[in-house]
């Protein structure tokens, strides 16, 4: 299965190898009338957004665990064993994108002779995929991220059928997340073996994207990256809860979800392993009299990070200035808010309005070397003294811009947002910046504070397909930003 994104991910290479070796394995004549279990399968549409976005041609493979709610053979915890767990199934070749056999590499997943009645349990992409996609893991190894547990037991005359994936763990990372796909199926080799078993995939997740425009008589912007504050990060899938019906196909997240900032800072070409490759990196996002100066002109500034995909969360505005805990020594929140990594000038003279020039109260400034058309070089780490900067944060190595390239400092201004965002909906948020900046990061030194002293950015948010939010799915779709 290919859940990669063209321009960052090394993971890219190893899944399309892993697939494409196992499809060449796969012989060109099928025999269904030997046993073996197949299916036949399919996906809801989805929004070409982000590279990420699985779609019925690019699902490579797929994970499946059956049970045979005939057998009764119980391990020694008195729970009944899977049929086969986690096994893999994958595209077959000259099926067009519907057909899935076993893999080659794997022992052949046939239908039981005694012709019972089988529970299906697919997801994708794969527990090597996400562990291998998630970098930020304290310890992928430890099975407490990405693990199937059973607990299907027999009752008095029946199987109560209990299947999750837990914990499941979104990376911080934007370009680095996944699109998290599941199904369900039941079928027996009787009606099934000829004909396949029909699974439909459903997206799991929520997805989220901003754009933003302005028509501001003031401010110039520059915008280089995003970041969606205290969306949920972690939780258990559950595949089956036959002992609490109203369970399954759902999230559990706890009494208190995990939450944590997910972002993009947008990128050169040496970020993404691609130096010689033209044309890779990032482009810088102008707000000005001559771009994106309407809503009709409002686009996407989520980079070459395409669309966040997070959890389906619930999570009350940030409160800014009226958090009563605003004034503590070292503040946090964690309540929902966008921010938006920017650069803002002065439309008559040029000067910098933000982030402030020449202001060292450790505020957070990501710096770039970029060309004369905003295309970034890379990212840069400023030295101890003034103007020097270096290409790595340990401040080794100088960087020494060439003729035509200029460094530019940009900060973090926020808004606050809500959010009631359900799996398998795309969120797109607008940010009009006609007539603000917005509000100092909840990591800066004055959290909350108005930036500059015109009004609040508004923002709008519509849904679609995936399926698309409305305003009647608990969301604004209009942001005005706050200016004081």
């Amino acid at each position: 299965m290919n859940i990669s994104r063209v321009t960052y991910f090394a993971l890219a290479a190893f899944v399309f190898a892993a697939s494409c070796s196992k499809e060449a394995a796969e012989p060109d004549v099928y025999d269904w009338a030997d046993g073996k279990i197949y299916f036949k399968t399919s996906l809801s549409d989805v929004a070409y957004s982000r590279a990420q976005d699985m779609t019925l041609d690019r699902l490579e493979s797929f994970q499946v665990t059956c049970f045979n709610t005939a057998d009764r053979y119980k391990d020694q915890a008195g729970f009944l064993s899977p049929y086969f767990e986690n096994a893999t199934f994958i595209r077959k070749d000259n099926s067009g994108v519907g057909t899935y056999v076993s893999s080659p590499s794997e022992e052949p997943r046939n239908w039981p002779a005694n012709d019972g009645f089988l529970r299906f349990f697919a997801f994708s992409p794969s527990l090597k995929v996400m562990r291998e996609g998630n970098t930020k893991l304290e310890d992928p190894d430890n099975n407490k991220f990405f693990s199937l547990t059973n607990s299907t037991i027999e009752t008095a005359s029946s199987v109560s059928v209990g299947y999750r994936l837990g914990n499941v763990r979104i990376n911080p990372d934007i370009s680095r997340q996944f699109d998290f796909v599941a199904a369900e199926a039941s079928g027996t080799r009787q009606n099934d073996f000829m004909g396949g078993v029909d699974i439909a995939f459903s997206h799991q997740l929520c997805q989220v994207e901003l754009q933003a425009w302005g028509a501001n008589k003031y401010y110039d912007f520059e915008i280089a990256g995003v970041r969606i504050g205290n969306p949920v990060v972690e939780g258990t899938f559950v595949f089956a809860d036959d002992a609490d019906k109203a369970s399954a196909r759902r999230w559990e997240t706890g009494e208190k979800p995990v939450m944590d900032k997910v972002e993009y800072l947008y990128r050169g070409t040496e970020a993404s392993g691609a130096e010689d490759e033209p044309g890779i990196g990032d482009k810088i996002f102008r707000i000005n009299n001559q771009q994106h100066n309407s809503q009709e002109s409002a686009a996407s500034i989520m980079g070459l990070g395409g669309c966040a995909m997070v959890i389906p969360t619930v999570n009350d505005r940030w409160e800014a200035l009226a958090d009563p805990n605003i004034g503590a020594d070292t503040y946090s929140t964690d309540r929902m808010y966008f921010s938006i990594l920017m650069r803002v000038t002065d439309t008559g003279n040029g000067s910098l309005v933000y982030p402030y020039s020449g202001k060292d109260d450790g505020r957070k400034v990501v710096s770039y070397a970029m060309d004369p058309e905003g295309k970034i070089i890379r990212r840069l780490y400023p030295g101890s003294e003034k103007g020097t900067y270096f290409i790595d944060p340990e401040l080794k190595n100088q960087y020494v811009a060439a003729q035509g390239e200029e460094i530019k400092d940009f900060g973090w201004a926020a808004v606050s947002v809500d959010a009631d965002w359900s799996a398998g909906k795309r969120y797109v948020y607008t940010l009009d910046y006609s007539e603000g900046i917005g509000l100092h990061d909840p990591e800066d030194p004055e959290p909350g504070k108005p930036i500059g002293v015109k009004k609040e950015i508004s923002w709008g948010v519509s849904v679609g397909k995936w399926d698309y939010a409305t305003p009647d799915d608990n969301y604004t779709p209009d942001v005005d930003v706050p200016f004081e």
